[in-house]
């Protein structure tokens, strides 16, 4: 269900998304507010659950995860108690940095940051097995990120 933003409200998060360490008086003259208004209004935003996280984004080749793979997964079979299972397998992955359900031929599509190709073949190995409810799954390999974001512009 979509919460109703105000003006203001469209204005902050779009600000914390591009910068979430802005300070609460920058944030304030940004959208002509005081500072106290400011923080009540953001603090309502996490409070409500439309802002879920405040975090750093981290380039994954500086840190030595220097191979990304964008996986579509397969279930053997195709029920909700197993998907569960699989989902909060996935969620528990430092290396899943994403894992959507997905429509079509395939039933999730994963994000996984590997150090290097022996590293993501461990992981291939391990998680993605029929044991884990895997009846196939397909890997393609990220070769430029022209663009990686998280910013869902407000206006």
């Amino acid at each position: 269900m979509s919460q109703h933003l105000d003006d203001t409200d469209k204005a902050i998060l779009n600000l914390l998304q591009d910068d979430a360490t802005l300070p609460l008086k920058a944030v304030a003259e940004h959208v002509h507010v005081s500072v106290a208004t400011a923080q009540r209004r953001i603090q309502a935003l996490i409070d409500s659950g439309v802002i879920t996280k405040q975090v750093a984004i981290v380039n994954p080749s500086k840190v030595g995860y220097g191979l990304t793979a964008v996986v579509m997964i397969e279930m053997e079979r195709s029920n909700t108690s197993m998907q569960h299972r699989f989902e909060r397998l996935m969620d528990s992955q430092t290396q899943v940095m994403s894992c959507y359900e997905v429509s079509g031929d395939f039933d999730f599509m994963l994000m996984v940051n590997a150090k290097n190709m022996s590293d993501y073949h461990q992981f291939t190995r391990h998680l993605l097995t029929y044991e884990n409810n895997v009846r196939n799954f397909k890997s393609q390999f990220v070769m430029n990120f022209t663009k990686s974001g998280t910013k869902i512009l407000l206006d």
